[in-house]
């Protein structure tokens, strides 16, 4: 099967590392191939996709709306001739007239901007019940599948050894605070510093992104500069390798559709916690594959970590978060996810093809 996934940009991102991953193990059976409108492209991740899936990037800056860009992008998808047009942007929907090819939209974040595009796609995955719900009560009438994100779980070395000090923290994702609630972090860690329990603690938070000024002037406001590192962003395998030296990876996200790093943190051996919002709660499926505090509320959040820093010490620690690692891998290993795209593929390119030509 002939398969090209579309995207606006292709930097460093949760849905960037699902289109890469996705291709990346599509392309073991099928010619696979990802188009790049804009030129804002992460090298890193270009390069990690170019090993296996045919990259091609048309160069628009970001915003554009010259018309040069969609004909290239259309004489592109003319050459490439693909069975399956995988889109991961609603705003690829003015293609659907154009092509011969069926085309699926995947939808990556809850509060997303739902146009009238979506009927022109011939089906329509989310990436979490969250999300799911979120675009029903939005845009009904619409068949909505839900495949939920994936992550190589091979590729993460297990943490073995728990109740260190100093205990470490990590936050991964874009800084973002609006969204991503790292102001909600850093408010907390007064009270969990002052807790006797707590010891030496530290926080890192990995990403970059425009609030980045704004938490380093609150974790000043707050007496906290010296327990918090901002280190930027970091390529994926570079946080593989980093996760297992942590003792717990916390998402205080005020709305998130999923939340990989999450099953990343857990594929880790790390205990995660998560806001109690949709998206992170429906992978710790609501408490067993971790823990979680009351979103905006940081007097819950800084419980929750004196909570989680005393059972880190206790034996049998290791016991209970390995289970939980076993039982996430069963739904959320990449290969559930690539294997699920490319039955919806068979069914979408069976349904649509011509009469005559099924089967």
């Amino acid at each position: 099967m002939r398969i090209v996934h579309l995207t606006w940009g292709f930097g460093v991102g949760g849905s960037e590392t699902l289109i890469c991953d996705v291709a990346m193990g599509q392309a073991a059976e099928h010619e696979v191939c990802v188009v790049a409108c804009n030129r804002d492209i992460d090298p890193a991740a270009a390069r990690r996709i170019a090993a296996s899936v045919r990259l091609i990037i048309l160069g628009r800056p970001p915003g554009s709306a010259n018309p040069w860009y969609l004909f290239k992008l259309i004489l592109c998808l003319w050459r490439l001739r693909p069975q399956i047009v995988h889109a991961h942007q609603q705003s690829f929907s003015l293609l659907r007239r154009l092509i011969g090819a069926p085309m699926l939209l995947t939808l990556h974040n809850t509060r997303l901007h739902l146009g009238r595009g979506l009927a022109a796609f011939d089906a329509i995955c989310c990436i979490s019940e969250a999300v799911r719900v979120d675009v029903e009560s939005r845009a009904p009438g619409h068949r909505l599948t839900v495949i939920p994100n994936g992550v190589k779980f091979n590729q993460l070395r297990h943490k073995s050894r728990y109740g260190g000090r100093p205990f470490r923290i990590v936050q991964v994702g874009r800084l973002d605070h609006a969204q991503k609630g790292q102001d909600l972090l850093i408010r907390s860690l007064p009270a969990l510093l002052e807790s006797s329990q707590a010891g030496n603690v530290q926080v890192d938070f990995i990403g970059d992104g425009a609030s980045l000024g704004y938490l380093q002037r609150l974790a000043i406001d707050c007496g906290v500069d010296d327990r918090c590192r901002f280190l930027g962003a970091l390529g994926r395998e570079a946080i593989y390798e980093a996760l297992r030296e942590y003792d717990l990876l916390v998402q205080p996200s005020r709305f998130e559709g999923f939340g990989l790093t999450v099953i990343e943190g857990i594929a880790a051996g790390l205990p995660v916690l998560v806001s109690d919002i949709e998206g992170p709660m429906e992978i710790i499926s609501n408490g067993p594959l971790g823990w979680c505090f009351r979103s905006e509320d940081t007097a819950d959040l800084s419980a929750k970590l004196i909570e989680l820093v005393t059972l880190s010490a206790q034996p049998g620690f290791a016991d209970l978060l390995l289970g939980r690692l076993e039982r996430a891998r069963s739904r959320y290993d990449i290969k559930v996810t690539v294997r699920r795209y490319l039955d919806e593929y068979a069914t979408l390119a069976a349904a649509t093809a011509p009469l005559g030509m099924k089967g």
